[in-house]
């Protein structure tokens, strides 16, 4: 079975999953919040509104509503596969472990560009509203724009990288950070003295 066959039968399972209207949620939750709280400041002599608006709204959705989504999609594609025992059957086949593990990480890769494309598009369409409204007359700096999701994406790949391997080895993000906490927090309990 070839890779690009292996990567379509993955598309194939995740397209009736919840995950394409989930990455839809943080881009258009973190781009309405940033620019409208921005916005309010913005007169028609303002300058830089633009990477003004898009610092803004990129801080909040980089350093946590993207990361926390790509966690989810990555524990609902590998939830699917072990809830419908899909791994075993795939395993089964003449696949190689490798190839099926790396077209999953397409998948979740593609997810991920998916919701910075969002985030792009959203922020735009927003942004166009916002300074219409506020009266400035500064052009839409397409490039920076561009780039700068861009930037977000290859910074991200690592990342999500890790979050997919720490999702196929322990079963979810959760599962070894979850497990410390409670074992941590049972063991200060049972060290502290009962109150009275």
């Amino acid at each position: 079975m070839g890779f690009t066959s292996l990567i379509g039968i993955e598309f194939m399972k995740v397209r009736r999953s919840k995950i394409v209207p989930l990455i839809f949620i943080a881009p258009i939750l973190v781009v309405v919040s940033g620019v409208a709280n921005l916005s309010r400041y913005f007169t028609p002599e303002y300058t830089n509104a633009w990477p003004a608006m898009f610092v803004q709204s990129a801080l909040v959705y980089a350093y946590y509503l993207l990361p926390l989504s790509m966690i989810v999609v990555c524990v609902m594609i590998a939830g699917r596969e072990t809830s419908h025992n899909g791994i075993l059957k795939m395993l089964a086949l003449p696949v190689s472990r490798y190839k099926l593990s790396l077209a999953k990480f397409v998948v979740v890769a593609f997810f991920l560009l998916m919701e910075i494309a969002v985030f792009f598009a959203v922020f735009v369409i927003v942004g166009l509203f916002a300074t219409q409204m506020m009266g400035v007359r500064e052009a839409l700096p397409i490039g920076y724009l561009l780039k700068s999701c861009a930037g977000l994406f290859l910074t991200m790949l690592p990342a999500v990288a890790a979050m997919w391997a720490i999702t196929v080895v322990f079963g979810s993000p959760s599962s070894p950070s979850g497990s410390t906490c409670f074992s941590s927090s049972r063991a200060f309990s049972s060290r502290t003295p009962p109150p009275g």
